[in-house]
């Protein structure tokens, strides 16, 4: 538990000089334009292979259809996941997996879609990066977990409204 937020949780990050931060984890929906149309603060640090369907469910809901293609990291890659998007009515899943991984899956990671998918990945790797340093997602001077939550819509609102102004 944090003194400073007493709702933040240890997250286990895996960096060597911070190997435990506190806080919350965001999950982000991010479309064409590098738009974020959907946000999700977590409470605790849920696996992320455990958030995928409710992300596909959510842009359904938004846009009334689901998403042509879905790329993530590994961590949303668990079993099931890819096969459970397909049944949402997902076309491409870009999902790797973790670990070793036969020849079978190594050639359907090499197909070009599936690479172009990842590339568009780890532009989002960006978008987060930009959102910490530029529009104060690095840390929430709001406390609480409705705080953090205000302090990050109002985040991604001001840069949502700066991409619609670059690209329009």
């Amino acid at each position: 538990m944090s003194i400073f937020d007493t709702e933040a949780r240890p997250i286990k990050k895996g960096k060597a000089n911070a190997p435990v931060e506190f806080g919350y984890k965001v999950l982000l929906q991010e479309v064409e334009h590098k738009i974020i149309t959907g946000y999700k603060v977590l409470r605790g640090n849920p696996a992320d292979d455990t958030l995928l369907f409710g992300a596909v469910e959510d842009h359904t809901e938004t846009f009334n259809h689901p998403p042509h293609a879905l790329a993530a990291d590994r961590g949303f890659g668990g079993s099931g996941n890819e096969n459970g998007c397909h049944q949402l009515g997902v076309k491409q899943v870009s999902l790797p997996r973790k670990g070793k991984i036969s020849k079978a899956r190594k050639a359907y990671q090499s197909q070009s879609w599936f690479k172009r998918l990842q590339r568009w990945r780890a532009g989002g790797e960006a978008t987060i990066s930009l959102l910490k340093r530029k529009y104060g997602l690095r840390r929430s001077l709001s406390r609480g977990y409705e705080g953090t939550t205000t302090w990050v819509g109002y985040g991604i609102l001001a840069y949502n409204l700066h991409r619609l102004a670059t690209i329009v």
